[in-house]
């Protein structure tokens, strides 16, 4: 059982560090899920993420390093907003949500950049403050807690109706893995990370038909709903 925990996390088990890991995957795991069901279009996937959340960065903060509780936090307050944001699409079956498709805009690109930017930050904690970030050799854990940002403003995308948020969650995970290969990969973690590139893909793929409110006040507009009378002169 040691061995196998080893394999999977590349970490002593009882050890702080191996306890970590183990926990991130988890998270990444209820992620990859989360991404799965909201593809569906499914509140559920909502409360995954907050599962994904308390798992991961809130268990880690309260129990190994309280700074990560500035960037555990927010991330909850993502994934709420995020089922609040989608309880705003009529309903569809017990848990479905008929989502209206927002189209990119320059603006949208922005607002996500500068949230990236802000989750970055707040992920960096104390290394921030103390200036260590900054050090000679820190580049992978720039990009590293880039692409954890970037998952969760791509997250905020999709609550939004952005379908292209599915392409930027999978580039973040894209760009995680490749860091990854670079290092001495967990198994465990590097897996599920893969997995959550296919659940970008995925969702990118199954909201390809979702309507646009341009096209739904079309339909709407009189007359739309019928074809031309035969019968008329």
């Amino acid at each position: 059982m040691d061995e196998l925990f080893y394999n999977l996390f590349t970490q002593a088990p009882g050890t702080d560090s191996g306890t970590q890991v183990a926990l991130f995957a988890l998270s990444a795991l209820l992620s990859c899920i989360a991404m799965v069901v909201l593809a569906r279009r499914n509140d559920l996937g909502w409360w995954a993420q907050v599962l994904a959340v308390f798992a991961g960065p809130l268990v880690i903060a309260l129990q190994f390093e309280a700074s990560l509780l500035a960037y555990a936090v927010p991330a909850l307050l993502a994934a709420a907003f995020g089922l609040w944001r989608f309880s705003k699409f009529e309903i569809s079956g017990r848990f479905g949500r008929k989502v209206i498709q927002r189209g990119f805009s320059v603006k949208s690109l922005l607002i996500g950049v500068l949230l990236v930017l802000v989750f970055t930050a707040l992920r960096m904690g104390r290394m921030l403050t103390s200036g260590f970030i900054f050090t000679e050799g820190t580049s992978a854990l720039w990009i590293s807690f880039a692409a954890e940002a970037a998952l969760i403003v791509s997250l905020l995308g999709i609550a939004c109706g952005y379908r292209w948020a599915w392409l930027a969650s999978t580039a973040s995970a894209i760009v995680y893995v490749a860091l990854l290969f670079d290092t001495n990969p967990a198994l465990a973690l590097l897996g599920v990370t893969v997995f959550q590139a296919l659940a970008g893909i995925y969702g990118w793929f199954a909201w390809r038909n979702l309507p646009t409110q341009a096209s739904m006040e079309a339909d709407a507009t009189p007359g739309a709903k019928y074809p031309p009378s035969p019968y008329a002169a």
